[in-house]
């Protein structure tokens, strides 16, 4: 098979990536401004909530850029460059922008680490009976897992240096990965707040840091090492051994993804779902072009920036020195007298609870929003199994849900009720190449006359307001992504099912998106903590000329179906519940408060 010039040219400048890094020489002031500017051409090209980011937060790009531009000129160190370069970047507070610099330590001495030996994460707990931020120590980093460690898993840490955890971490950490939202933010945090490398942020200058511990009763101050290493050799201590007769991985079928299969580099920043775009580049270069719209929707609402270690918690994968105490994952279902599947071998978490007293109800965990079809397909079978069975009280999980596809997001959450029409959320797009020339080339070359016209339609209403000196589209409903399957309103369980949604601080992106649609179309009642507030797509830009950063940039804004910003507002829920505090507990109160709701023992005022 041909491949088009372009494609060549795209792969050819991926691959040549492994060659790049990092420089090892100190960057000249003109190399600090050559990066700097190429960050902000790109985001005055690209980004889309610059108006409402001076709105909400004051922060104006003109004026950001000039101040970073004037930094950049200043004499410092590799490090502090990059540390300078994140902080400007997240000036923005956005939860999708964001940038990496590509070399991430796979070479030594280009970036260090500073950690305490263990690992920590947000809680809060009560002290002298006042509710308090604080992290617990979730687990022991290799090289540090001593039973004679000054700092053990289980225990609280309520102060460094003499300040708030909290304070500490708004002071020293937040600059560097702002989100816009405080509560998200600190939680963010709080997983670096033990472990800082020189690619994200400013390392801590002193040499130790006290410690306010409490240890069950038992409270005192404990002074500790900032473990400072390189990056590499760090990375290759806490890599964890391959287990005996493990299955061999499925081994890559060309030479191309060979490359990118071997290459942590490639991987680091492309992703999973970005290196399956490329491949399927690779097959069908044409449709590839003709779908990048759809490719859009389904690949580009999720938080791309979240931080590994954070991931590894979530997914149960770190085993940091022993038992992960917290269990992050646990979930406490109330009254739960037994727990069977609610189908055949399910593939996502999805539950029939049958309680003591005989109630039942139906569970499911929706984690993140795949592009997979078979994941789709799982969310209409739990569905149907709920009608078939004839339950009639659900809970639906979405606690930490990063996001995911907009296609799969809008077409789960228009099965969740029956006979219903959705209201459905718009989304202003920034009037730059990429969103019109997507639209363009679905114009020309879509797949059916339906979809051709529908992107005809966009892109003479694309080019009006470009030529009318906006910056952002007119709102675009979002079935111009997905026109037939939204007005189908025959997949979905009865109106009399209770049904609440569970929501938290890390729900993001295509999470915002379908709670919001699930509250304004009054589906149900969303119960836990404000969302994220991350209302938009993200697309991979790279590289920067000199220190080879990529940026992940915010180029459209979503809108609820009532015409509200997702971005930086997120979702409030009906009836608020601590979840950072919620969370020791398996979230043990927010499903308390959804079962007596959805059992019709609890009744909560609809918020519109």
């Amino acid at each position: 098979m041909k491949l088009n010039a372009s494609i060549i040219l795209l792969l050819s400048s991926l691959i040549g990536l492994s060659s790049c890094g990092f420089p090892t020489n100190q960057l000249t002031p003109e190399e600090r401004k050559a990066d700097m500017g190429w960050a902000f051409t790109i985001l005055e090209h690209n980004y889309a909530p610059a108006e409402l980011k001076k709105s909400n937060f004051g922060v104006e790009l003109s004026q950001v850029k000039a101040d970073c531009m004037t930094m950049s000129a200043t004499e410092m160190s590799n490090e502090k460059f990059l540390a300078l370069f994140q902080k400007c970047i997240h000036s923005f507070k956005d939860a999708h922008l964001g940038a990496q610099q590509l070399n991430n330590g796979l070479l030594p001495e280009n970036a260090n680490v500073a950690h305490l030996g263990f690992v920590t994460m947000r809680t809060k707990v009560s002290v002298d009976g006042k509710m308090v931020n604080a992290l617990r120590v979730v687990g022991q980093l290799k090289g540090s897992d001593v039973p004679w460690a000054p700092v053990l898993p289980g225990d609280l840490i309520l102060e460094a240096d003499g300040q708030p955890v909290d304070q500490v971490m708004m002071t020293e950490i937040v600059p560097y990965i702002n989100v816009g939202q405080d509560e998200t933010s600190l939680s963010m945090a709080a997983f670096k707040f033990a472990v800082r490398t020189s690619i994200d942020m400013a390392l801590p200058d002193a040499d130790e840091i006290t410690l306010k511990v409490m240890r069950e009763s038992d409270v005192s101050e404990i002074t500790v090492p900032w473990i400072k290493e390189d990056l590499l050799a760090f990375q290759t201590k806490q890599a964890p051994p391959e287990e005996e007769g493990a299955a061999a991985a499925e081994e890559p079928t060309s030479s191309v993804e060979k490359v990118f299969a071997s290459n942590p580099l490639a991987q680091t920043f492309f992703g999973y779902d970005s290196l399956k775009e490329v491949f399927s580049a690779l097959q069908s270069p044409i449709d590839y072009a003709v779908n990048r719209i759809e490719m859009i929707a389904k690949t580009g609402f999720r938080a791309a920036r979240f931080n590994p270690l954070m991931n590894a918690l979530f997914k149960g994968e770190l085993d940091a020195g022993g038992e992960f105490a917290l269990k992050v994952n646990s979930r406490l279902l109330p009254m739960a007298g037994s727990v069977d599947d609610l189908m055949d071998e399910p593939l996502i978490p999805a539950k029939i609870v049958t309680t003591d007293d005989g109630k039942t109800y139906a569970y499911i965990q929706i984690a993140q929003f795949p592009s997979e079809d078979a994941f789709l397909t799982e969310w209409f079978r739990a569905i149907t199994a709920i009608e078939d069975k004839g339950v009639k009280s659900v809970i639906i999980d979405m606690i930490d849900n990063g996001g995911g596809s907009l296609i799969h997001g809008m077409r789960m959450v228009n099965m969740v009720r029956k006979d219903t029409k959705i209201k459905v959320p718009s989304m202003q797009v920034k009037l730059n190449n990429n969103w019109m020339n997507s639209f363009k080339t679905q114009a020309a070359f879509g797949a059916d006359d339906y979809s051709k016209a529908i992107a005809g339609r966009v892109v003479k209403q694309l080019e009006a307001d470009k030529a009318a000196g906006k910056s952002l589209s007119r709102p675009l409903p979002a079935t111009v992504l997905d026109p037939f399957f939204l007005q189908d309103g025959s997949y979905g369980m009865s109106g009399d099912v209770k049904i609440a949604l569970l929501v938290n601080e890390f729900c993001v992106s295509m999470c915002d998106i379908f709670a919001s649609v699930f509250q304004e179309n009054n589906m149900g009642t969303v119960i836990g903590q404000r969302t994220m507030g991350g209302g938009g797509n993200v697309t991979q830009h790279g590289v920067s000329p000199i220190s080879k950063m990529g940026m992940a940039v915010t180029e459209s804004l979503m809108l609820s179906p009532n015409g509200k910003y997702l971005e930086d507002a997120g979702v409030e829920p009906e009836l608020y519940i601590d979840m950072v505090a919620d969370r020791e507990k398996g979230f043990s109160e927010a499903f308390n408060k959804a079962y007596l709701l959805v059992t019709d023992q609890l009744n909560v005022a609809p918020s519109n």
